[in-house]
């Protein structure tokens, strides 16, 4: 049965990074980062590859092997129309758009497809593209109209004899334009499951899709504190409200009105659903009545904002039915069957917390990893020592992992460091965690956790195999990070220590 092995939304950007929340798994490296996050009306949140900028993603596993269904959204525009632009590269192949005969077509290795009567692609629109491996060894290039309507045949069918671990976006000639999100990764498709798996793929990720009818003074506005004219993220959630200003018009008729608001999934929470919600039903209430305007208010019953994917900012899409605007007596706005749809960028801003880190973390006994020939799997303990002044207290929802970039000195069977267990420091015995998956690999708490002022614990990763040394890797010190989230009264973070390679020594 398929299932998603990878997702990377492609809408945040810290430090000139792309978040990868598989950083054990798959290497981002991005080059000339002329890359921006930016938002449009049709798609919602989207990088934006300017010039020769591109992203290269180094997997862990092999992706184009059989059964993997690779799926994202694209938008191109072309400096000179007569150039051929990369939309993304798997291995050594390249999927473009280029001219042909003065018409648009998609290529792939020599394999060639020119708009016609039933396929059409076009720089400026928005489509939804898909590579599909089968375990035949045959490689099939889905792509959709600009309506996001499947075409129920592939329309490049090329036979693929090599398998790969990366993957480029980008790379393209100085004033060429890529737009590109919602990158997935599905394993185990089966030939039958394909158009089913791309479609559930387009519903989930295009939030969307309507284009906006906005009228040049109306706008709403979400607020959650009264001091920011941000959206603010806190340790204790304040309340949200959702208020709509018609500008110069005039409300005539509110009755049973709703609104709708469509958010990045991981942004919002709607507390009666088990689930984060891409989308919240809000019933608006009449306050605040002015001489010559009269605004919508209501406090938002049951949501918060979570923002999972750690966004700096998020576009929201309002939807409002049932709703009658006038400008004057010549004009009127009515929102009956087709909604009045309003976009609208928010910034975020994240005050949880002390920013400071209230952990040290170095490595008790031995910290150095052999790597001579005939070495075997050892056992890292990092001490994680509570330096801050006050009691901590590990939730649920707290969690830590190590990451960093010399993961390569690793084995690659061992590099995700999924051996990991979080123990007390005076006794040893295991702190219940929660288990790891493919998808997160934080360790979680499985329950409340108290480490007091001074206290330690320890997080002890074992089955670690370093690689035998090369110019690439020699024997040395190499730094990695210990990831923290979620902890009470401190922002998310992470702290450095070092594991050495080479000939075994004991630190004490």
């Amino acid at each position: 049965m398929a299932k998603l092995l990878y997702y990377f939304p492609l809408d945040n950007l810290v430090n000139n990074e792309i978040t990868n929340n598989y950083k054990s798994q798959v290497q981002a490296a991005l080059e000339n980062k002329n890359i921006e996050v930016d938002f449009d009306q049709h798609k919602g949140s989207f990088l934006n590859f300017k010039d020769e900028s591109k992203l290269e993603l180094t997997f862990k596993k092999t992706i184009n092997k059989g059964g993997t269904l690779i799926n994202f959204f694209f938008n191109y525009d072309k400096k000179n129309n007569n150039d051929t632009i990369s939309l993304i590269t798997i291995g050594d192949k390249v999927l473009s758009a280029t001219k042909s005969n003065n018409r648009n077509a998609v290529s792939f290795k020599n394999s060639i497809k020119v708009n016609d009567a039933d396929f059409k692609i076009r720089e400026n629109n928005w489509f939804n593209g898909s590579v599909y491996f089968d375990e035949v060894g045959n490689l099939d290039i889905y792509i959709t109209e600009e309506n996001f309507l499947l075409n129920r045949k592939p329309v490049i069918s090329v036979n693929n004899s090599v398998e790969g671990q990366n993957m480029m976006i980008g790379g393209n000639k100085e004033g060429d334009q890529l737009k590109i999100a919602d990158l997935s990764v599905y394993t185990d498709v089966s030939p039958d499951e394909v158009e089913n798996m791309i479609n559930k793929s387009i519903q989930k990720h295009l939030t969307l899709l309507s284009k906006s009818t906005l009228i040049d003074t109306v706008s709403f506005a979400l607020t959650n504190n009264t001091e920011y004219d941000k959206l603010i993220i806190e340790n204790e959630q304040q309340p949200l409200f959702f208020e709509f200003f018609p500008g110069d018009m005039t409300l005539e008729n509110y009755d049973n009105c709703v609104a709708k608001l469509k958010a990045k999934k991981g942004f919002f929470k709607y507390h009666k659903n088990t689930e984060e919600s891409d989308g919240i039903d809000v019933p608006l209430n009449l306050k605040d009545q002015q001489a010559n305007n009269t605004n919508l208010k209501t406090k938002l019953e049951g949501v918060s904002i979570i923002n999972s994917l750690e966004q700096e900012r998020v576009l929201v899409q309002l939807e409002i039915y049932n709703l009658t605007l006038t400008k004057d007596d010549f004009s009127q706005t009515y929102t009956k069957s087709q909604p009045l749809i309003i976009d609208k960028v928010f910034e975020i801003l994240d005050v949880r917390g002390g920013s400071d880190c209230p952990f040290e973390v170095f490595i008790l006994g031995n910290d150095t990893l052999y790597n001579g020939a005939g070495n075997n799997t050892q056992t890292v303990n990092l001490i994680i020592n509570n330096i801050s002044d006050e009691v901590l207290k590990f939730s649920e929802t707290s969690g830590f992992r190590v990451s960093g970039n010399f993961l390569a000195i690793l084995e690659n069977d061992v590099q995700q460091t999924n051996n990991a267990k979080l123990k007390q420091f005076s006794s040893f015995t295991d702190i219940p965690t929660k288990p790891k998956s493919t998808s997160n690999d934080f360790l979680y708490c499985q329950k409340e956790y108290v480490l007091n002022k001074g206290e330690s614990v320890i997080l002890e990763i074992s089955g670690l195999k370093a690689k035998q040394p090369t110019s690439v890797n020699p024997s040395g010190s190499y730094p990695f990070y210990l990831e923290y989230k979620n902890i009470a009264g401190y922002r998310n973070g992470k702290v450095k220590f070092c594991i050495k390679t080479g000939k075994i020594f004991y630190s004490l």
